[in-house]
């Protein structure tokens, strides 16, 4: 989990040992890089990095570090670029070790062809080589990229979902769930990832209490979505006062609860040993986990005993939380 973004720091968090309070911090050295090395994404044991400066799209070099073997590699930058710098929207990877030894890397920039287009380019380990895909408009958030079963996942600014399968590299537009009517559109995302080959998301209502929601969970054929738990977070609440934010104003109409969904976790081997699966919560100086099948929490890390708010200490969103599984893969 990242702490900063100025020579950015992380806690690394077991999911499987008793809790600790002084959990490991450190930062990436794997490369001597005077700007600090910061994570972008984890991806199946890899993690794609970057270096921190802001200096310029151009000037920055992207990584794919292995943790688990320290193996590192540099991304070659493309040859034919002719653009000028900070033309890049969003940097992804795509790699699943179950199906093919090799990764790609997904650039999504600025279009030669129109100032309305996105342009696709794409990197493989195999061939280490970069080539040209598809174009898309530009109507999606494409920074916060999720890949799962052989596509790349970006919410639609529309409020749909929008699929890039990096083998055939064609585009799947895919539906919102189904939202209770007194909804009003306002929904807030509280979660999107990617665990065990199942692509979860979680939505809450900006006008209802935070305390209940679902989690939603992918079709098999990417064609919607089904409410695979339900969450309620009572209990949790009321064992942890300081969730309950002090600052709502009095003539808002919906509850709003202090906490984070850092993970979803599912699988044989999930953690706390045990394969049932739970979610990972930062709340107000504490890290917590949530199991969906008996609907008890169970303290993993306690960060901060004097935190009072969780926006008056340090604060984890679930896009700046890398869980990541061991691997030998290759880089």
């Amino acid at each position: 989990m990242q702490l900063s973004l100025n020579k950015p720091k992380y806690h690394f968090l077991s999911l499987d040992r008793n809790p600790v309070r002084e959990p490991s911090v450190q930062s990436f050295t794997f490369v001597d890089d005077p700007a600090g090395i910061r994570i972008l994404q984890s991806c199946n044991g890899l993690l794609l990095c970057c270096s921190n400066n802001r200096l310029g799209e151009y000037n920055r070099n992207y990584y794919i570090y292995n943790p688990t073997t320290h193996q590192y590699t540099t991304l070659p930058k493309p040859s034919n670029r002719t653009q000028s710098p900070n033309t890049i929207f969003g940097v992804i990877l795509a790699f699943d070790p179950l199906k093919w030894v090799h990764y790609r890397v997904i650039f999504v920039r600025s279009s030669e062809t129109s100032p309305h287009l996105y342009q696709l380019e794409m990197y493989s380990s195999e061939t280490h080589q970069w080539s040209f895909s598809s174009e898309i408009s530009k109507v999606n958030n494409f920074s916060q990229g999720v890949y799962c079963c052989g596509g790349i996942h970006w919410r639609n600014n529309s409020g749909s979902f929008l699929r890039f399968d990096v083998h055939q590299e064609r585009f799947q537009e895919i539906p919102m769930p189904k939202i209770p009517d007194d909804w009003d559109q306002q929904t807030k995302c509280r979660y999107f990832g990617e665990c065990g080959g199942r692509l979860h998301l979680i939505l809450t209502s900006c006008k209802h209490s935070t305390s209940q929601f679902n989690v939603y969970e992918m079709k098999n054929n990417f064609s919607g979505w089904f409410v695979k738990y339900q969450v309620d977070l009572n209990a949790l609440i009321s064992a942890n006062p300081k969730m309950t934010q002090s600052n709502c104003h009095v003539l808002e109409h919906w509850d709003y609860y202090a906490f984070r969904v850092l993970a979803i976790v599912v699988g044989e081997g999930s953690g706390q040993g045990s394969s049932s699966p739970f979610m990972v919560l930062h709340v107000p100086g504490k890290v917590i986990t949530y199991s969906f099948k008996d609907k008890t929490s169970t303290l993993l890390h306690d960060f901060a005993p004097d935190c009072t708010d969780i926006e008056g200490c340090t604060t984890f969103e679930y896009d700046y939380a890398y869980p990541y599984i061991t691997t030998l893969a290759n880089v």
